[in-house]
């Protein structure tokens, strides 16, 4: 049954990662700290979900934009820095619900059709990617803020999803990189469980793949803001729950 579990968690987060390009942790973690713990899932995601990351890779090849990539990392980059000095200076839970806090008003805006009138793309971009990391290095979540600025550029679907893949995948290597440099690694167990969890993996990966092909790009736009609110809502919770 516990594989079975796990089995069914990937095999939903590949499947919605595969449509948004950008959900597989806000989407799996849920699912699996409860019954891997906190540690475990964080390495279980990073290591043992990084198949879904080069079947996303391989698939958005040909759609995603170099430039864009590449100056959205350099800011998230740059964000993490100072992230990481402001992790050590104030606590985490107020940090948390205040990202949480921002995505919802942010979505609240959007919702009120309210326009951001970008001038300079490559500033934007690095603004977001700096945000992205900046949450990544103080909550651990970074997808949403830099969905929402693609979003808000009002960009193709397929260039959306093909760009955003790209950049966590850096952003996957980088926290890779340093895990191993903390002496953090998968263990056999977890390594196993990997192994075992290939199958839904790709399956959902395909699934999505499919029913990416299949969505408008209406739709794309709501599932990426209904996951946007997932994460706010995430990092409310834990936010909330680690102060009391």
């Amino acid at each position: 049954m516990f594989v079975l579990y796990i089995s069914v968690s990937v095999f939903i987060a590949s499947l919605f990662f595969a449509v948004t390009g950008f959900t597989l942790s806000l989407v799996a973690v849920p699912f699996l700290m409860p019954v891997l713990g906190p540690k475990e899932t964080v390495v279980f995601i990073i290591f043992g979900t990084f198949l879904a990351k080069v079947v996303a890779l391989w698939n958005t090849r040909r759609d995603f934009e170099w430039h864009t990539v590449l100056v959205t990392v350099f800011g998230s980059i740059m964000g993490s820095i100072p992230g990481g000095y402001v992790l050590n200076a104030i606590p985490a839970a107020y940090l948390q619900i205040l990202l949480g806090i921002m995505l919802l008003a942010v979505m609240l805006l959007m919702g009120r059709k309210f326009k951001i009138n970008i001038q300079n793309k490559t500033a934007g971009r690095i603004a977001a990617g700096f945000i992205s990391g900046f949450s990544a290095a103080m909550t651990s979540i970074s997808g949403p803020p830099v969905a929402l600025y693609f979003l808000a550029e009002g960009r193709d679907k397929t260039v959306t999803r093909a760009n955003m893949c790209w950049i966590f995948a850096f952003g996957s290597l980088g926290t890779m990189a340093s895990l191993l440099a903390a002496g953090s690694f998968i263990s056999a167990d977890l390594m196993l469980l990997a192994v075992y969890a290939a199958l839904p993996l790709l399956l959902g990966m395909w699934l999505g793949e499919r029913c990416f092909h299949k969505i408008n790009q209406r739709l794309f736009i709501r599932l990426s803001k209904g996951f946007v609110v997932i994460g706010a809502c995430t990092a409310l919770y834990r936010g909330i729950t680690a102060l009391m």
